[in-house]
């Protein structure tokens, strides 16, 4: 059975398998390569056929090719595959969703009575921390950094979250993974899940405990700073349609202590929305 994550089937990534899900006989399929080296991109950018771009830190360089159905990792030291497919996958992952005539946000995603929820907001927002308490609630967790949506489906992404060092503490989970990419990672592997419909939009936000709709004319703005890509668009007409369902702002105290507590609150609160 083919296997990756955001709509895409992996080829090459033995190593992640237990983080990849099963995909669909028609997804677009990716054939990923390391080699050492250092290799500038010709001509850095993403077009309609081709990506390439520097890694975080000097890594290294990401080549795709939407022809062959390559994505190539050119760099100084071996990359684990585990550390490939996050969070090193998200930014190519998107550029496929794109030519494949699918959006993808800089969100995560957990799923809720058969519905998916998006989680949008910056990164000091608390999104992977919910996440990873939604989890540990038995709550399906179907991204962490990117959600990719198909014809009106969330599409899981790969089985984790990856936690900050407070976020860890806190729990007590998370295997200890060092710097990868930009910042210091304490890995929490989730079950798998499935593509669900999307039902609505989360903002989490840091203050008084509450849960309030935002406006229908402020929606698409808010998706459109999300967008995983700072490209417009390629359907703008169906991008749309993603600020047609709830996007509510659920705020809450920067206390660990009231997490849980917020978050079950929360659980009971969205098949109302």
């Amino acid at each position: 059975m083919p296997t990756g994550c955001y709509g895409i089937t992996l080829d090459g990534l033995p190593g992640a398998a237990g983080l990849l899900r099963p995909t669909a006989p028609g997804d677009p399929v990716l054939h990923v390569a390391q080699r050492r080296g250092q290799e500038e991109p010709t001509h850095p950018g993403i077009s309609d056929d081709r990506a390439a771009y520097p890694m975080a830190n000097g890594a290294g360089t990401v080549l795709l090719d939407r022809a062959a159905g390559s994505l190539a990792y050119v760099t100084g030291a071996p990359l684990p595959d585990r550390h490939v497919v996050h969070p090193h996958l998200a930014l190519p992952a998107s550029v496929v969703a794109r030519w494949s005539g699918r959006d993808a946000l800089h969100a995560g995603a957990f799923e809720v009575d058969g519905g998916a929820w998006g989680v949008l907001g910056p990164r000091d927002s608390g999104k992977s921390s919910l996440l990873a308490q939604l989890h540990l609630l038995g709550v399906p967790v179907l991204s962490d950094d990117v959600v990719v949506v198909a014809d009106g489906q969330v599409l899981p992404g790969p089985g984790l979250v990856d936690l900050r060092r407070g976020a860890a503490g806190h729990f007590g989970v998370g295997e200890a993974l060092g710097v990868v990419g930009r910042r210091e990672r304490w890995r929490v592997e989730v079950p798998p899940a499935t593509a669900a419909p999307l039902r609505g939009w989360l903002l989490p936000a840091w203050g008084t405990a509450g849960l309030q709709r935002v406006p229908p004319t402020a929606r698409l703005p808010v998706l459109m700073t999300n967008v995983a890509l700072r490209l417009p668009p390629p359907d703008p007409a169906r991008f749309f349609e993603l600020a047609g369902v709830p996007v509510l702002q659920w705020s809450r105290p920067r206390d660990w202590a009231q997490l849980e507590q917020g978050t079950r609150r929360l659980l009971e609160s969205l098949p109302a929305a």
